[in-house]
């Protein structure tokens, strides 16, 4: 059996940059900092965070005078920003920048007249935050197939903008749908820079092996959608946790087994993964 690490693993910039400002703040306050949901989507990286002297909540309500409350990394909507700034609360802002860009274009393409088309994952706390940022008429697509039966008003001015993890073949796909019958629609339909290298990245380790497993969790968006992506390119694909869940019947009749990562999880899971994968090829020699 041989066995492949991914190109592109471990966090991404967003997710780095959020976390070295939450444990800033657990440097500079002490415990307990607050962190509004979850800082990003990885099970190792919150329970760190929680064995460190963070608390994670689901409203800045009832948090005591002058507690540091943390944004987390998918960003949050115009109101409940409002609300948590009202509040006797010393406010961090951990939201990635790539997102905060999102947000920025969707409100300033509804300030300018466009109905706002937003691709992305129903119930995301990226995709919530940013529809919260717009103030005009928005629709929320989650699929090529939302993208088919939208049915556009003659006379309006429609423009798309896209949660940064979402797969970028369904974007392209979806785009193009709309564009057949919107004349004139204005895309800004992408995702960020790291989401498409590292999906990139994974199309070319599918390519060579018929298992990959992808490290992360399964409510990370960005994670699913690598599995995705190894799966159209006719490979199986397995989501794992951490290293226990590797096993040998797992990994039985794969030839080759690549590994990679969703952006919130750490380099220390990959690792650990993938060195469990080569202790079971090695005990199979």
């Amino acid at each position: 059996m041989e066995v492949k690490l991914c190109s592109i693993t471990g966090f991404c910039s967003g997710v780095r940059a959020a976390l070295d400002l939450t444990a800033d703040m657990l440097k500079q306050h002490g415990p307990p900092v607050f962190i509004l949901h979850e800082l990003v989507h990885n099970e190792s990286v919150v329970n760190d965070l929680l064995a460190r002297g963070a608390r994670i909540v689901d409203d800045p309500e009832g948090l005591p005078p002058g507690a540091t409350l943390i944004f987390s990394a998918h960003g949050v909507s115009e109101a409940v920003e409002a609300r948590a700034r009202a509040l006797p609360l010393n406010i961090v802002d951990a939201t990635c920048p790539l997102v905060r860009k999102v947000q920025e274009r969707g409100a300033e393409l509804s300030d300018a007249g466009h109905v706002v088309l937003l691709f992305g994952k129903a119930g995301h706390r990226e995709v919530e935050g940013i529809l919260g940022r717009i103030h005009g008429e928005k629709h929320l697509l989650t699929n090529p197939e939302d993208a088919r039966d939208f049915k556009p008003v003659s006379g309006h001015s429609y423009a798309c903008i896209s949660q940064t993890t979402m797969n970028s073949d369904v974007i392209a796909e979806m785009a193009a749908i709309l564009r057949e019958k919107i004349p004139g629609l204005a895309d800004f339909a992408s995702v960020c820079y790291a989401t498409r290298k590292r999906q990139d990245a994974v199309r070319e380790l599918a390519t060579v092996c018929d298992l990959v497993l992808v490290a992360g969790s399964a409510h990370s968006s960005n994670t699913s959608r690598l599995c995705e992506i190894v799966k159209s390119q006719g490979a199986r694909a397995e989501l794992v946790s951490g290293p226990e869940a590797v096993t040998p019947d797992l990994l039985r009749g794969a030839k080759c087994v690549g590994v990679t990562s969703g952006a919130s999880a750490p380099d220390t899971l990959v690792r650990g993964i993938f060195d469990a994968v080569k202790r079971i090829a090695e005990n199979e020699k």
